[in-house]
């Protein structure tokens, strides 16, 4: 076996160091520990029986022949990263006494690392301890300062910030934990209680309970947005033009716990349906409530744009998680994923070159959230990874924000990059439940039907865009030159396809005929009409309701021949008449003529 570390280790040295990761109790653990308003425990002690240790390898094979020789229960993918040279890989697992030992029989060496995860929890285990006994409200914590907030601050928090600003932020909840504990949202927009035709950014984290960084981002993030609406032009731009979700904790059991799993011990990040149609991270997918909560929450909505947030690495990851082959929106995926990492220096700089990977190409993994959320909402999810340490001080949480800030902001107007626009019923104007495709572009995406407008991502090139609406007849555009970073707005109107009967009077036979062209036209077109007998004619223009938008002729004494007469698109009032079908209507000696048209503007 070829290894890259030392293999032969002292025994003596070995004994020594597991001594030092025996059980530990922090002194806090004598104090009665403080309940939440529905009698659960605000925290509780963590007790660690493993430690984390760095094993370096030549390549992606060797970990795996490691793996096969010394299954690690707590492995997960967060552990593995690019090493210093070409394919190496270093892999900082935390193992347990017993999996030390194992490593050791199988002659593989590794180094002992400084357990930050551990120093974090036990640091803000001995805080909230300190916060309980001096009576500190919930309330009194605030975004900004140097500190991990509890569940329920988390709560109180949200509702502050709702409380604070009314008009632009509300509070919700999504569903209820194992144990109970509230799945919490912040909704953010300028019309907070009104939908509206703007794109929808689903921000979540820590459905890893012991990966609370990614949290503590999203409340500086709810706090800039709504503190700096009133003076600051970029977070004014976001709140005013999109809607966003913020969703800090989505594992709070795990959380209190100071574990990666929920309270039934699953791997939240694995508990999803997986696109090929298996279930889950390992077969036996039983769906947990946290899972069913965001399913249910995550699929009422029409999002545009999602991340999930963790932490032990320091990457933004984009599907697929659970194949090699890329998404067929893989070129967009790259350019959303960069769109973060760019604004974070230490991330586009970091172990993964520009601090972005596709998923299955770090490590493959099935049930995640973000494989389902594309797969089953069309929603471009994507994972970001804070911070290498899982649990880094909570007095570096101010410097990972300056970090992240810029990162946020950026990716989030993203959601407007691509395609987008409003299609609408060309007869009623009223918006449609439409699918929009587009060639060579990715996954088709809907709109939303409340409000017909929809938003598609894409990467520089050149589209055909083709929209489609049961009941209507389908409309493309052609040659759409798209940029990333730029909003290229592409509206569609539908024609029923049954056209709309005039009411007017019933019609004779007539020996007369009707056209006009351009059609569709915008504002101009010009009417032909071809008469056979002489005498009065009159030409009217209608909506499909029968209503009278423009008298454009009469004449006493016309001539057997063509005529031609211009209309402008105006009504009779001299106003600009609104997209949508119009009648044509000719009155002539022997008879009626009608045509239908449509005006695009």
């Amino acid at each position: 076996m070829t290894c890259t570390v030392r293999l032969d280790r002292s025994f003596a040295l070995f004994s020594l160091l597991s001594v030092l990761f025996l059980p530990t109790v922090t002194k806090i653990a004598a104090d009665p520990i403080p309940v939440d308003p529905n009698g659960l425990p605000l925290w509780e002690v963590r007790v660690f029986r493993d430690f984390p240790v760095r094993i370096e390898l030549n390549d992606p094979a060797e970990l795996q022949r490691l793996l096969r020789d010394v299954p690690i229960a707590s492995f997960n993918r967060e552990q593995i990263r690019p090493g210093g040279s070409a394919g190496a890989v270093l892999f900082e697992p935390r193992i347990t006494a017993r999996e030390a030992d194992a490593l050791r029989a199988a002659h593989w060496s590794f180094t002992l690392l400084p357990d930050r995860e551990r120093s974090a929890r036990q640091e803000m285990e001995m805080i909230w301890a300190k916060q309980a006994r001096r009576g500190e409200s919930e309330a009194a914590k605030r975004v900004g300062t140097a500190t991990y907030h509890t569940h329920a601050q988390i709560g109180a928090l949200l509702l502050q910030i709702e409380t604070d600003f009314p008009a632009i932020a509300k509070r919700f909840v999504f569903g209820t934990s194992v144990e109970g504990r509230e799945l919490w949202g912040i909704r953010i927009s300028d019309q907070v209680d009104i939908e509206e035709a703007e794109p929808e950014v689903r921000m979540a984290s820590t459905m890893h309970g012991n990966e609370p960084v990614g949290m503590e981002m999203l409340l500086y993030l709810a706090d800039y947005l709504t503190s700096n609406y009133a003076t600051d032009s970029t977070a004014a731009n976001l709140v005013d033009r999109y809607e966003i979700d913020i969703l800090p904790l989505l594992n709070p059991d795990g959380y209190a716990a100071g574990t990666r799993y929920n309270a039934n011990g699953v791997d939240l990040n694995r508990n999803y349906p997986v696109p090929d149609g298996s279930i889950g991270g390992d077969g036996t997918w039983t769906e947990e409530v946290e899972t069913a909560a965001f399913r249910s929450y995550g699929a009422s909505r029409n999002f545009v744009i999602s991340e999930n947030g963790h932490g032990g690495a320091l990457v933004v990851n984009y599907p697929w998680d659970f194949q090699y082959p890329l998404t067929v929106d893989h070129d967009a995926f790259v350019d959303l994923s960069i769109e973060y990492s760019k604004y974070n220096t230490p991330m586009y700089n970091g172990a993964f070159p520009q601090g972005i990977t596709n998923g299955a190409q770090w490590y493959i993994v099935k049930g995640s959230l973000q494989d389902w959320s594309y797969d089953e909402t069309n929603c471009m999810d994507v994972t970001i990874e804070y911070e290498n340490n899982k649990w880094p001080a909570a007095s570096q949480l101010p410097s990972i924000w300056n970090d992240n800030r810029e990162s946020f902001l950026h990716w989030i107007a993203a959601a407007r990059y691509g395609v987008n626009g409003v299609v609408t019923d060309a007869v009623t104007g009223d918006p449609l439940d439409a699918v929009v495709t587009v060639t060579d572009g990715g996954k088709a995406v809907r709109t939303d039907p409340d409000r017909g407008d929809y938003y598609k991502l894409l990467a520089d090139g050149t589209y055909d865009l083709i929209f489609t609406a049961s009941g209507y007849v389908s409309d493309t555009v052609g040659a759409v030159t798209v940029t990333w970073g730029a909003s290229t707005v592409i509206d569609a109107a539908l024609l029923p396809d049954t056209p709309t009967e005039v009411a007017v009077a019933p019609p004779g036979d007539p020996p007369l005929r009707l056209s006009n062209s351009p059609d569709p036209f915008n504002p101009n077109t010009t009417i032909r009409c071809s008469l056979r007998r002489r005498g009065k004619i009159t030409l009217r223009i209608f909506d499909p309701a029968g209503r009278l938008v423009r008298s454009l002729a009469e004449r006493l004494d016309s001539t057997p021949g063509e005529h031609l007469f211009p209309w402008d698109g105006t009504t009779d009032a001299g106003v600009a008449a609104r997209s949508g079908v119009y009648f044509s209507v000719l009155d002539a000696a022997g008879g009626r003529a009608t045509d239908r048209m449509l005006l695009i503007r």
